[in-house]
């Protein structure tokens, strides 16, 4: 029996590693969707959806917490790239934004599906530290906006970006459960956005 020559050794690791790398990305994918509509989603349920055995996902990722990191990394790394390719720094700064929140709001919104998780379980400065790509896109825009005067300044930055997470968490919240039209969403989600960090009003208290 003739010996596979060495060019077929040779391609039979990057094989491997190229099944590996899909399969992985399959398993972070399934686990994304499943956690940022059930937090308990079991490790069979992300199996199924990734369309593997338990086992593949237990080869890849020892425990669930190893799961977990590699989720949230993937979910970071997606809305900062989904910020980048939109261009905050372009234009007037509430157009940008209105813009970034186009090309990003459905993956900022499994990201904050998984704040939950993820709070309960890492401190508040390894918490601050994953947020990073994504904070250091959104806050120079906010803090732009506020120098122009488009964005209120009386509240920190901070406070903007949390009820930026908070509204779109709700417009999918409200997409998924029927109570919204997937075409009206985006207008709803836009308007409370523009109007919560709009310039300050005068409230009688």
């Amino acid at each position: 029996m003739s010996k596979p020559s060495t060019r077929a050794e040779a391609s039979a690791p990057k094989r491997r590693r190229a099944d590996a790398e899909r399969s992985i990305a399959s398993i972070l994918t399934a686990a994304l969707e499943a956690l940022a509509s059930d937090p308990d989603a079991s490790m069979a349920e992300i199996a199924r959806r990734a369309g593997v055995v338990r086992a593949t996902i237990y080869m890849h990722f020892p425990t669930r917490e190893a799961l977990l990191d590699a989720v949230m990394e993937y979910a970071v790394a997606q809305v900062a790239e989904a910020t980048r390719e939109a261009d905050p720094t372009r234009g007037r700064p509430d157009e940008a934004l209105e813009r970034v929140l186009l090309a990003t709001w459905q993956k900022l919104s499994d990201f904050h599906a998984l704040l939950a998780i993820n709070t309960s379980r890492l401190s508040a400065k390894e918490l601050h530290r994953r947020h990073l790509p994504v904070m250091t896109q959104f806050a120079p825009l906010i803090e732009r906006g506020q120098k122009s005067g488009v964005f209120r300044r009386d509240l920190p930055i901070s406070w903007h970006l949390a009820m930026l997470r908070a509204i779109v968490h709700a417009a999918s919240a409200e997409v998924r459960s029927g109570r919204i039209a997937e075409s009206e969403v985006e207008t709803a989600m836009l308007s409370t956005v523009m109007n919560a960090l709009g310039p300050t009003r005068n409230i009688r208290t």
